[in-house]
């Protein structure tokens, strides 16, 4: 139960600094760039989920340890390479396309998000890395360092010019969670070795590639179907709408992000009851985590509805008043949001990776069919009950996935001939 509650305890932190500096942007900043911004921060989230099926996800997997533990030295060592190759991939190709989009006059030609992005990837890998190793305690002191610290450079940057453009946001961010991360990577690898030096190990990596790719369509679905309504609002309303839908969704989000906290500690113990053969403390663990999310979820999203005026008035400077009914849809698609990373987590621990890729897309492709019909004749509130709709069907999908699953796990062997 302490590591439960040192996961909250940081999950908690991470969604104060979420919910701080949306806070900020939106009480000063102006629409347009607040949109701006919520656009590179989608983009990392996209991104964090591709990251975890190249290399989180088979640190995931493992049992709790030591980092130079036999069973997980080898392994952490080569996604480590990967992962730094993957980052910096991720800079030069960002870097490019803002330049380009800079020269175009495009709103979103933020070139600090060549920065911001692969340092919020940096930070997100030791955070799970970390946890992956049992290690929540450790965690929680990172993620303070940079509640800290983006606290620190966006009071300076935000507070004194209410006129700053997207680019000073993203750099005062990049730079916390830059150092951050660089500095959590060299504790957490230490006494690993030369492991920035990919060289042939990474020929290993064919192992693993199959089931990443797997994975990679599993997660790509998931933020297909979670963060399209994103770039369909950007593109087709522009910034300021895409600012007033982030802006209601924001004191929602610990919603979801109480599930990932869940998943965060669950993981390990799950894999301990799968490796005992303990299937019905491994189905109550799950029931357990979704009723007690149902039940969060329902009484958060009311009390934000009954408070929203007073919230508007008090925190957002007076905008986004009249967006009290994007809270309640936005309610809907945090609680299925919940039981989505629950069962997910549930699924993963059992490596069926295949299943709940196929699951996660037919979701995703119901989900964009969804918000590109109801955007046209509900506008934005068309992005909110489309993603819910792709939600709802990836649910049920996965849970009889995981039903399917833990019985097949349960029936005794065939009897040797």
């Amino acid at each position: 139960m302490s590591r439960y509650l040192i996961s909250a305890i940081e999950q908690a932190l991470w969604s104060l600094l979420n919910f701080g500096v949306n806070l900020l942007l939106i009480r000063f900043v102006a629409p347009e760039q607040y949109g701006a911004f919520a656009f590179w921060a989608a983009v990392g989230f996209v991104l964090s989920s591709l990251q975890n099926a190249l290399t989180v996800c088979h640190l995931q997997v493992l049992a709790p340890g030591e980092a130079t533990a036999p069973e997980r030295l080898p392994v952490e060592r080569l996604m480590h390479g990967v992962n730094l190759l993957f980052l910096l991939a991720t800079g030069a190709v960002v870097l490019a396309v803002t330049l380009a989009w800079r020269a175009g006059g495009n709103p979103y030609g933020a070139p600090a998000a060549a920065l911001f992005v692969p340092a919020y990837l940096l930070q997100q890998y030791v955070r799970a890395l970390v946890f992956s190793r049992g290690r929540p305690g450790q965690a929680t002191i990172q993620t303070a360092l940079v509640c800290v610290l983006a606290a620190g450079s966006l009071a300076v940057v935000v507070i004194p010019n209410h006129a700053v453009g997207a680019d000073p946001l993203l750099l005062a961010l990049g730079a916390a969670y830059a150092l951050v991360g660089v500095g959590g990577m060299a504790v957490a690898a230490g006494g690993q070795g030369r492991w920035w030096v990919p060289g042939r190990k990474l020929l290993t990596y064919g192992g693993y590639a199959r089931q990443s790719g797997w994975i990679f369509l599993g997660v790509s679905s998931t933020e297909l179907l979670t963060r399209f309504y994103v770039f369909v609002a950007a593109g087709a309303f522009g910034p300021s709408a895409l600012a007033a839908l982030t802006a209601t969704q924001q004191l929602l989000r610990p919603i979801p992000l109480l599930a990932s906290s869940w998943g965060l500690v669950a993981r390990g113990d799950l894999a301990r009851r799968r490796d005992a053969g303990d299937w019905l403390g491994y189905g109550g663990l799950v029931l357990a985590a979704l009723a007690a999310g149902a039940v969060v979820a329902g009484l958060w999203t009311l009390l934000i509805y009954e408070t929203w005026p007073t919230i508007t008035a008090r925190l957002f400077g007076g905008k986004y008043q009249d967006a009290d009914w994007m809270v309640a849809l936005w309610g809907l698609a945090a609680a299925l949001g919940f039981g989505q990373a629950v069962v997910s987590t549930a699924i993963q621990v059992l490596k069926a990776f295949k299943a709940l890729a196929l699951a996660n897309a037919a979701a995703s492709l119901v989900a964009a069919g969804a918000i590109l019909a109801l955007i046209k004749g509900l506008g934005p509130a068309g992005a909110v009950l489309g993603t819910a709709a792709g939600q709802a069907l990836e649910l049920a999908v996965m849970a009889a996935i995981l039903a399917a699953a833990i019985a097949a796990r349960r029936r005794p062997a065939p009897a040797a001939p």
